[in-house]
């Protein structure tokens, strides 16, 4: 008890260091900067007392201090060292999490990290939803920390492979897991990214008062190292105008909520109708013909709840480059995709090229097409497996390694993956769209076979008034298993329909 409790008041101590020296060394001189509040530039009024109107929280160096590093006005400071510094901070706080919940992967110690070092990398047995959405997270933790201290893209990706292999090797008694690692790193990045920009949309930088506080506040929650590193340099209460490359050339969203249906060819998925919410996010355009080098100036989100599991849909489609190619868009996409319903599970870190274009059909339509392909670094799915075959645990780790949950009833593996949509518009507003995708997974970890993975949509959404319209939606799911050494192979079908309610904005 006495060595927890020590391990747990030195990484707070740790945290505390952390967080002093960046607020001492990065505290903010912008109100004697141009660009501040006092350097003469209008601020926008606001309409509360004066008496509530919010000041920077930070502490003023001398005037001869030269101010922090940044790209821009709005940009945070350049802080390389703090970065890494905070990373490792990040893993203590998730260490002291795990100590503080008793589990005995968090027991770690100098002898725990050479075991580690000395061993290979293993297919770990976490719950799904652990390895698919729980590293994914805690990656993003890790590249926005970067972007919160001033690192573009690409560093802070680095960053994010930094965090994870580090958490892999010295955060845990566990052997270093590969999914883990990939899982983390590549979900880190299109999660942080997306939450990071996100976050931006929720900032009001001209904003002064409890507005401005609350608006900051929000932020965090979606983007809190970033909300964090602002508010301990005064960045929270700055008037700037905010980054030019975290405002996007256009911005839509759609909610929908309604009732859903889904049907099955065997007797180990019952039949029946759920309750859902749907949301979908478009920030950018990853369909207009254009030159582009920056990372995420465009992406799609799509969220949904419901439908048999509280969390049923998370995925992310990123652009990070594109360039005009014979009147089309030719693109390279990173997708990260998350799929949790009583049918079927399945989870992939992914890289597509796609062209995509738009046609005129008049003053008021036009047709939206998009397809491609591309690489699925690794994806999972549950298994079905066929009588006699059973998932391949994992052996059980050495003495003084932690005890893994087991076994693991789906299936690791890289593939290959296909989209294709088609999408009607009027008015720039889609009322028909039709999208396809395939998904092939060739299994390292688990049952021995390939799946072949299949999805059809078909949406059709009407305005009633306003914002507010009504729709409904065809959906076919079916997945082809081929075992190894001709062991056979089983197919399943699940179909979906929809009826719903939408809000645009």
């Amino acid at each position: 008890m006495l060595v927890t409790w020590s391990r747990i008041c030195s990484l707070a101590a740790l945290v505390i260091l952390l967080a002093s020296a960046d607020a001492l060394a990065q505290s903010s001189t912008e109100s004697n900067s141009p660009g501040g509040p006092s350097a003469g530039e209008p601020s926008t009024p606001s309409d509360e007392p004066t008496t509530l109107r919010e000041e920077p929280l930070s502490l003023q160096l001398p005037a001869s201090s030269p101010p922090p590093e940044r790209a821009c006005d709005g940009c945070p400071p350049r802080r390389v060292g703090s970065s890494l510094l905070w990373v490792t901070a990040v893993n203590g706080i998730y260490e002291l999490a795990n100590l503080i919940r008793g589990q005995d992967t968090a027991k770690i110690t100098p002898e725990t990290w050479w075991t580690n070092m000395k061993r290979g990398w293993e297919w770990d047995l976490d719950d799904f939803a652990v390895n698919q959405i729980g590293h994914p997270y805690q990656g993003n933790n890790y590249f926005t920390t970067g972007r919160a201290n001033g690192l573009n893209f690409w560093e802070s990706a680095a960053l994010t492979a930094f965090g994870s292999g580090t958490w892999e090797y010295f955060g845990e008694t566990n052997q270093a897991s590969l999914n883990d690692f990939v899982n983390t790193t590549l979900g880190g990045i299109a999660l942080g990214e997306m939450f990071h920009r996100t976050a931006w949309l929720v900032r009001n930088t001209h904003a002064t008062g409890r507005s401005r506080m609350w608006n900051e506040i929000g932020a965090t929650a979606l983007d809190p190292m970033s909300g964090l590193m602002r508010f301990m340099s005064g960045d929270a209460g700055r008037v700037v105008d905010k980054p030019p490359d975290m405002v996007p050339s256009d911005l839509r969203a759609v909610a929908s909520a309604g009732t859903l249906w889904r049907g099955s060819n065997t007797d180990a998925i019952e039949p029946n109708t759920y309750g859902f919410f749907e949301t979908d996010l478009l920030y950018g355009d990853v369909t207009r013909v254009e030159s582009s080098h920056t990372p995420y100036d465009a992406f799609a989100v799509r969220l949904s709840f419901g439908g048999g599991s509280a969390f049923s849909e998370a995925r992310v489609r990123g652009r990070l480059f594109s360039a005009p190619f014979r009147r089309m868009s030719f693109s390279i996409l990173q997708v990260y995709q998350f799929n949790n319903n009583p049918a079927y599970r399945f989870g992939a870190q992914a890289f597509e090229t796609t062209l995509s274009g738009e046609k005129r059909l008049g003053s008021r339509f036009s047709m939206l097409t998009f397809a491609g392909g591309g690489v699925t670094v690794l994806g999972a799915v549950d298994s079905i497996p066929l009588e006699g075959i059973t998932p391949e645990p994992e052996p059980p780790p050495d003495a003084g390694q932690g005890v893994s949950t087991g076994p693991r009833f789906y299936d690791y593996g890289p593939g290959a993956n296909l989209v294709a949509t088609a999408a009607l518009r009027r008015n720039n507003l889609q009322f028909v769209t039709a999208a396809w995708e395939l998904h092939h997974l060739h299994v390292l970890d688990g049952v021995r076979a390939n799946h072949v993975l299949q999805r059809a949509r078909v949406d059709i959404t009407w305005p009633v008034k306003g914002a507010l319209g009504v729709g409904g939606s065809g959906e076919f799911f079916t997945r082809r298993t081929f075992y190894a050494n001709d062991a056979g192979e089983a197919t399943y079908h699940f179909p979906q329909y929809r009826v719903f309610l939408t809000w645009t904005l």
